[in-house]
């Protein structure tokens, strides 16, 4: 089982990282400089773009991404496989991840959106490479998720958590090519033959650009991929973290289990019923009869998954020994 990691050590926890993979430390390191540097672009730099300030986009995808290669440098040091096949899969997931930031602060530098313009040669080149870059992401993460179901792991409830996150990671990163493809007007424009400055969006039953929740700009009038896209891909670390609180219960094993495995049921469903959603032009803030039949649905399975764990049979036996009834904990 591999060792805890504590913060008493910042400089042994780099020491580790690197040890686990080099390139995934120093993504993780430019990503907290962007962090910084696009932080500072919020304060000093006061244009707009789509309705927002034009460096909102990139101070979120450096502080997603920041955390997501901490969470892959702490998934391979749980599952302790050899250098030679976690270390590939670093490499690629941090250049994936150095490059579409790179075209990100580029085309904000610029004033530009990032993954929907294509006006200029420029722009469609960026575009394009992005495109190429979510596809080996997103590939990528698929081999990630089969070596990690071939793992064995002691902690069966943390297992749980990182197969159910990875894969409903998988989903939520899928989702984007809905916001890639020409959708709305967009289609009109290419059926009468005329070129378009901006291909996709993430908006859907309207334009980009309208009202949005403070702080993450997700529309508040029509259906918008963002909440699905990020809800599902942030998987991989919020059912991870349940494990960890629930670790610290009295619970049995079995009973953690059974939770973590109910959550990665509901946090799948709602990823789909919020991508729904969007599909439908419904706002995140507005849900009709439809959306909540589908979250009363993703109710029911989740509560399904739960009572369909049952204590195990030695468990059982031995509670009965002792003259009382089976004890659930």
């Amino acid at each position: 089982m591999p060792a805890p990691l504590t913060m008493s050590s910042p400089r042994g926890l780099v020491s580790r990282a690197w040890s686990l993979s080099p390139a995934l430390t120093l993504g993780t390191g430019a990503m907290l400089l962007g962090l910084v540097a696009s932080a500072i672009g919020l304060a000093v730099d006061p244009r707009q773009l789509v309705g927002e300030p034009v460096w909102l986009k990139p101070t979120k995808f450096y502080a997603s991404l920041a955390i997501y290669d901490v969470t892959l440098l702490y998934l391979f040091h749980v599952l302790e496989s050899p250098e030679r096949r976690l270390r590939p899969i670093g490499l690629i997931l941090s250049l994936c991840g150095l490059q579409e930031l790179a075209v990100i602060t580029i085309q904000a530098a610029r004033g530009m959106r990032s993954h929907f313009s294509v006006g200029t040669t420029l722009d469609r080149l960026l575009s394009a490479s992005m495109g190429v870059t979510v596809v080996v992401l997103w590939v990528t993460m698929m081999v990630l998720a089969g070596v990690l179901m071939r793992a064995r792991l002691r902690d069966g409830v943390l297992a749980s958590a990182l197969r159910l996150g990875v894969m409903v990671s998988v989903v939520g990163m899928g989702l984007a090519f809905f916001m890639s493809v020409p959708h709305g007007a967009q289609r009109t424009e290419l059926a009468a033959g005329r070129a378009l400055s901006e291909q996709g969006g993430h908006s859907f039953g309207g334009e980009d650009g309208g009202p949005g929740l403070p702080g993450v700009g997700w529309s508040t009038t029509v259906g918008d991929m963002r909440p699905a896209h990020f809800f599902g891909i942030h998987a991989l670390q919020g059912l991870p973290l349940l494990s960890a609180l629930l670790g610290r219960t009295r619970r049995s094993e079995w009973a953690n289990r059974a939770i973590v495995r109910a959550a990665g049921v509901a946090w799948l469903g709602l990823t789909l019923v919020l991508g729904m959603q969007a599909l439908r032009g419904q706002p995140v803030i507005h849900w009709d009869a439809v959306g909540l039949m589908g979250l009363g649905t993703v109710l029911l399975m989740s509560l399904a998954t739960l009572a369909a764990h049952r204590a195990p049979r030695a468990q059982l036996v031995g509670a009965e020994g002792l003259g009382g009834a089976p004890r659930l904990e």
